[in-house]
């Protein structure tokens, strides 16, 4: 590729609106060089596995992680315990299995040595025959797997082998699907603990001769049911049982050859070889173990086997969307399964997740990763391929919907520092190649979406559009795409399609601008300290750090101030990322000394030293501003001992209807599937999804639950039927108002986090889903505490003025009681554990006196409700070396007196302290009579955690009716409503940034795309000692130094980069070049490039040329044209 190409690709690359406003999370450093992705789009690979998306111990109970989070992450494989395993309370694959199969799992893997409580394994060394397992009953007879300690001539563990196989096997509604891994680490601490010595009697006699009678044992059993032999609830159908191993703790060459022959020989092959990946040096060495193992397999016959890296990652991996993508790129680049590491508790797709039902930035990884479902995977290169914390990414080509995606991040410029490796954030170029070969024509449209790190705990909002391309010209097949909001611990979402029939925006351009700064660059003083941080860490138990860096000792007195520049009046919302002990509290909020609110924190994880201060989530307070500078200054408290680490203020843009904080989700963002498909060949609905017979779905962010507006905009004909579904139910449909493009408006309650949005309709073609926080409707929502209620058996209100309960009361006692204990070390987040009755960490229940709550009659209305639940629960049972043993704990709704029929049930997390209150959502359909809450399920039913019949604490209830009012519509086919867009204008300003010297002045002019006059632009600077911009639009270079200037109209603004160099610099126009590394030294002067950004409201159609030419060794001058033209695009 020429200078011309990658000059024109560049441009390209500025969203081809001059001055389109690429700003970052965290901003580039401008003065890096451009990292180099090259994706050949038109070189596929193969069918996109999406193996990569597996968890260990990623879910807890049926009910957590919540539907709504396992459907979107489409976790495809996972390894759970056994059922009545010990090892750990929760995580029972029967318990959780109808769920995960319901939600896009595809295959559940059972870690069957986890039937033993301790790790490791039976202290560590293999057992004897020491006892005597129950097996001659039925499976569902209670005694079914009991034992007593004595000697019956069996070895223990086949035993084990034969009950766990039965239970699943007699009990499963999916045994197909199942996996049996019957050895976990055999070379480290669990029984066979030889390394790599493969002749070693240890394990070249006995593991392997108990590996072939445990597959004997599980293969005769499997027949056993597939011919109907023993009852099932589901009679298998595979020829033979899949089992996995031998599951090492790392790839073992020795080991691996001599299994492989010995197994080969026997007759015992596995079907899915495993062994783990853990450590950082994996990325480096991964491929290389892969291809060891594929020689292996050749060089000694074996048929090429399934892989599954059941265990991949450290602490500092996870829920660090820049760490995730590099370790996906390599498994699916590979095709092999591959599944986190369980470092923390079962139940939060390991790290995964935030709170109760919201994502942290690892969720929208996943969800983003199991989105290429049904794709073409394509050749991906990187300049840094098996460099330990480098630039990586997945490419996939989705032939039916015309749409090609690239996943990247981890972008860093110390690649060569395998040590500290801390690297700066800097700008990205990805080189689409093979366009044409991939059947996209000479133009198409760019979309860029960064997904930040926010924490194990923050939540992660809908990721934001940063960098847009409309009909952008394609030349040969090619175009690179340069991206300068890069974050090194962000993943980015590229999305190419052909050119479509809506604007292309990026959040900063719709007024949703976002300020980001790391609490370490904040001025500190009242005994606050900033530390640095290293990637690196200390091994596997180090958490991330945003900007590796954080504040501690931010206690009594100690201050942060952050300044900031808001480009116009109005709400924004303060997020702060911050880690605590484990006990929730508050820090006080001044902006420009004046108080205006409180952050409201609740406890984190603190139960072990790898966590206390480092397991970081997020806490949201808004607040009204002016437009302007400001200082908002975060104020230590006596009664929270905190870290900070990151700082993020979003604007949030209202809109005339009352509605506020709209964000768009448009079709190329669905999952579509039954026959639905995007479609580029009608105008006017280019780009839009054509329902026909299947259906369209949609993950939906709200930052808090209640009401919402569900603005659909579609094209049908009028009369045309409509069908919702939110979170698994029913809502009223709508039917088509008019013929051609018209929106619809909803008023739905939303959950807190994360929601699942499923559209249908034969002839509908659906442009885009918005969502908005609606105009106030509280009223509309019915509001208890739960101390008001009824309150029966052993439940009962306390005051606890340590909590974050509202009123500082709340109700416990709700179903059984645990017995519980103090232990621990003070200072390490709460200590009450549960007192288990023996070393199978069986808790003791109180069933004798289970409390109830009750509704009264008439208190909530015959209808059907969405209902908030505020709940706190901090159980868990048990020890272990690094994994916190927490319980699930199980809350059911009644109709009636506690008798009546049951309209809800569901899983409650551990909240980390029963003083830490976080919200779960529910739905119910009541008659108006009474409703009561408890745990009616009998204690120990072996039906997971959730079956000890403990219910969580609880601090209030909403109930919404789940949808308010009547559908409203509006013909759009002669008023299009898109939002407006802002454009700079201005010589010399190109992909968002300009260079201007000292004392220099230049005027700007702005345009709205939905008005004719600018007189309604407000200007602003985020530095006014750098620059100024008056009213009139002259701007002025002050001193040297950056900053962003921003043009605002009503919601929309736009903003470019100004760098102001030295007066008696040299010319330093180039500085605007991009630093992307060309494909071509070629240098030849006098070459021009072209672009055309092609926009269309209505019947109006903006045609905007950029000539660019190129003068060999001085500048880049960049002329532009703009005409208006009327009629329809041809």
């Amino acid at each position: 590729m020429g200078k011309y190409q990658t000059l024109l690709a560049l441009t390209a690359s500025a969203g081809l609106l001059i001055g389109a406003c690429v700003l970052p999370a965290a901003y580039a450093d401008e003065a890096k060089p451009a990292q180099v992705l090259q994706v050949d789009m038109g070189k596929t690979t193969g069918n996109f596995l999406g193996g990569a998306s597996g968890t260990l111990y990623g879910l807890g109970d049926e009910g957590s992680p919540t539907d709504a989070i396992l459907d979107g992450a489409r976790v495809e494989n996972s390894s759970q315990k056994p059922p009545t395993g010990s090892q750990h309370p929760s995580g029972d694959a029967l318990a959780l299995e109808r769920q995960f199969f319901a939600n896009g799992g595809q295959e559940l893997a059972v870690y069957m040595q986890d039937y033993y409580p301790d790790w490791s394994y039976n202290h560590g060394s293999r057992p004897g025959d020491d006892r005597s397992y129950v097996t001659n009953v039925p499976v569902s007879d209670p005694r079914y797997g009991t034992y007593s300690d004595q000697s019956n001539g069996r070895w223990d563990y086949s035993e084990v082998v034969e009950i766990v196989v039965n239970k699943i096997l007699s009990q499963s509604e999916h045994p197909d699907q199942y996996t049996f891994i019957p050895f976990n680490e055999p070379d480290g601490g669990n029984w066979y603990y030889t390394g790599d010595d493969a002749q070693n009697p240890l394990f070249k006699t006995t593991f392997l001769n108990d590996w072939d009678a445990d597959y004997q044992l599980i293969q005769t059993i499997w027949q056993q049911y597939k011919t109907g032999e023993k009852p099932s609830k589901v009679r298998p159908t595979a020829a033979h049982a899949r089992i996995a191993g031998p599951g090492d703790s790392s790839f073992r060459q020795n080991r691996s050859a001599a299994f492989l022959r010995h197994t080969k020989e026997a007759g015992t092959l596995p079907d899915i070889f495993v062994w783990h990946e853990l450590g950082k040096e994996s990325l480096q060495n991964y491929r290389t173990h892969y291809a060891n193992y594929r020689a292996l397999e050749h060089d000694i016959g074996v048929p090429a086997r399934k892989i599954n890296i059941t265990e991949y990652g450290e602490l500092r991996d996870m829920s660090v969307p820049g760490q995730l993508v590099q370790w996906m790129s390599m498994f699916e680049d590979t095709k092999v399964q591959a599944e986190t590491a369980y470092w923390n508790y079962a139940g939060n797709l390991s790290d995964n997740m935030a709170n109760a039902n919201a994502a942290n930035a690892g969720w929208w990884q996943f969800k983003w990763y199991g989105d290429l479902r049904g794709d073409q995977t394509v050749q991906v290169d990187s300049d840094h391929r098996d460099k330990i914390d480098s630039l990586q990414g997945i490419g996939a080509l989705d032939t039916a919907n015309h749409k090609g995606t690239v996943l990247y991040g981890g972008a860093n410029d110390e690649n060569a520092d395998q040590v500290k490796n801390t690297g700066a954030n800097i700008p990205v170029t990805v080189q689409l190649t093979g366009l044409d070969k991939a059947g996209f024509s000479s133009t198409v449209d760019v979309e860029v979406r960064e997904n930040a790190f926010t924490g194990p705990d923050g939540i992660a909002a809908t990721p934001r559009v940063v960098n847009t391309l409309s009909n952008a010209q394609v030349r040969n097949g090619t175009l690179d795409v340069t991206t300068t909001s890069v974050d090194r611990y962000a993943s980015y979402q590229l999305v190419v399609t052909p050119h479509q029939d809506r604007s292309l925006r990026t959040d900063d351009q719709l007024g949703r601008n976002l300020q980001v700064t790391e609490a370490e660059r904040t001025k500190l003083s009242g005994g606050a300290r900033a530390y640095d941080k290293t990637p690196s860490g200390n091994g596997w138990s180090y958490f991330m750090t945003s900007g590796n860096g954080d504040v501690g000792n931010f206690k009594d007195g100690a201050t942060a101030d952050w300044e900031v520049q808001t480009p116009a009046d109005g709400k924004y919302r303060l997020q702060v990322i911050s880690g605590n002990t484990g006990f929730p509290g508050t820090n006080k909020v001044s902006v420009d000394s004046k108080a205006v609110g409180e952050l409201d924190y609740h406890s984190e994880l603190a139960m072990k030293d790898a966590a206390k201060w480092l397991y970081r989530g997020s806490t949201q307070l808004e607040m009204n501003l002016t437009q302007g500078r400001h200082i908002i200054s975060i104020h230590g408290s006596t009664a929270l001992d905190n870290t900070l680490d990151k700082f993020l203020l979003y604007r949030i843009p209202e809109d005339r209807d009352g509605t506020s904080d709209a964000v768009d989700y448009p079709a190329t963002q669905f999952r579509l599937a039954g026959g639905a498909s995007l479609d580029f060949s009608n105008e006017g609905s280019r780009g839009f999804a054509e329902l026909r017979s299947g259906h369209a779905h949609a993950f939906i962010h709200g930052w808090s639950q209640g009401y919402h507006t569900i603005k659909l905009v579609y094209r049908t004909a009028k009369g045309t039927p409509i069908a919702l579904n939110m979170n698994g139910k029913n809502l009223p449909g709508i039917t088509a108002a008019y013929s051609g493009l018209q929106s619809t408006n909803l008023e739905v309650a939303l959950s807190e986090g994360i929601n699942s949005l499923d559209l249908s309709g034969t002839g509908v073609s659906l442009r885009d889903v918005q969502v908005a926080a609606s105009k106030d409707l509280r009223h509309s929502a019915i509001s208890l505490q739960a101390e008001d209620q009824q309150l029966n058996g052993g439940a009962s209100a306390i005051t606890e003025n340590s909590s974050n309960a509202e009123n500082h009361q709340y109700v416990i006692g709700l179903g059984n009681q645990f017995t519980t204990a103090e232990s621990g070390p003070a200072g390490y987040g709460d200590r009450t554990r549960v007192v288990v009755e023996n070393s199978n960490n069986r808790p003791k229940v109180n069933t004798h006196n289970p409390g109830i709550m009750t509704i009264p009659a008439g208190t909530v209305p015959r209808g059907d409700y969405m209902v908030a639940v505020r709940f706190s629960n901090d159980a868990f049972i048990g020890r272990h070396d690094y994994n916190p043993q927490i319980v699930d704990l199980g809350l059911q709704i009644r109709q009636g007196d506690g008798h009546g029929p049951e309209l809800a049930r569901g899983s409650f997390r551990y909240t980390y302290s029963d003083r830490s209150f976080l919200n779960r959502s529910l739905q119910v359909s009541t008659n108006g009579g009474a409703l009561s809450l408890g745990n009616w399920d009998p204690a120990g039913t072996g039906r997971g955690a959730v079956s000890w019949g403990v219910a969580p604490n609880i601090d209030s209830l909403i109930f919404y009716p789940e949808i308010i009012g009547t559908p409203t519509s509006e013909d759009l086919e002669s008023h299009p409503s898109e939002p407006g867009s802002v454009t700079i204008h201005a010589p010399g300003l190109a992909q968002g940034r300009m260079t201007l010297r000292k004392g220099q002045k230049l005027q700007l002019t702005a345009t709205d795309s939905q008005r004719s006059s600018d007189a309604a632009i407000t200007w602003s600077t985020s530095d006014p000692r750098i620059a100024t911009v008056d009213p009139q639009g002259m701007l002025s270079a002050l001193e040297v130094g950056n900053c962003t200037i921003t043009a605002s109209s009503g919601s929309a603004s736009s903003s470019f980069r100004l760098q102001v160099i030295p007066a008696t610099s040299a010319d330093a126009s180039t500085a605007n070049n991009s630093k992307a590394k060309p494909r071509s030294s070629a240098k030849t002067a006098g070459q021009k490039g072209q672009e055309f950004r092609l926009s269309s409201t209505g019947s109006a159609v903006t045609l905007i040329l950029l000539t660019t030419i190129v003068l060999v060794g001085t500048s880049v001058l960049t002329f532009m044209m703009v005409q208006h033209s009327h009629g329809k695009q041809s």
